[in-house]
């Protein structure tokens, strides 16, 4: 079974490489995104990651290294290029039994 850290870093290796099928395989089947709207399981992620490539255009996502922070994952993170450049924020997951089960996305400052 995957540590936190662990899943997580698969996870993000999935944002840089894999389609939205990817990146939500990381995910328990009833996991939970918290951002302005909640998205409940694996093909709502799934959804949600489908509309990021629009948001980004020609833009990336830096991560920073992921951070234990009490008992979640901190990733925190910059958009670089297209729209949203400059965008920062943190995500913070909770890892159960090696699967990612709820991921809250707070925004430095704006949106994208």
């Amino acid at each position: 079974m995957r540590d936190p850290l662990t899943a997580v870093k698969d996870h993000l290796d999935a944002v840089h490489s894999g389609g939205p099928a990817a990146m939500a395989a990381d995910y328990a089947a009833d996991a939970v995104l918290v951002r302005d709207v909640t998205y409940h399981g694996r093909d709502a992620i799934a959804g949600y990651f489908a509309t990021v490539p629009e948001r980004l255009g020609e833009g990336r996502v830096e991560f920073a290294e992921p951070q234990m922070e009490g008992a979640l994952v901190a990733v925190a993170w910059t958009l670089r290029g297209g729209p949203g450049d400059g965008t920062s924020g943190t995500d913070r997951f909770e890892v159960a039994d090696g699967m990612i089960v709820r991921q809250t996305v707070t925004l430095d400052g704006g949106d994208f």
